[in-house]
């Protein structure tokens, strides 16, 4: 069980860690306009989607049990 929530706990640090980079790049994209930017911040609200996810998951399977 402590296994699970070590890792509950990473999985909620990597959110937070890419909640504040896609703020920062979010704010960036006010001045930088390029194509290579928004490839950048579409990737990280994809990973951070993808981590939330995971999170709900691993919540879920801590419940069940």
């Amino acid at each position: 069980m402590a296994g699970k929530n070590k890792k509950l706990k990473k999985l909620k640090d990597n959110h937070t860690y890419l909640n504040k980079k896609v703020a920062e790049l979010t704010e960036d994209r006010k001045k930088d306009r390029s194509a290579e930017s928004k490839a950048v911040l579409v990737r990280l609200k994809k990973t951070k989607l993808a981590i939330k996810d995971a999170i709900a998951k691993a919540k879920a399977t801590l419940t069940n049990k």
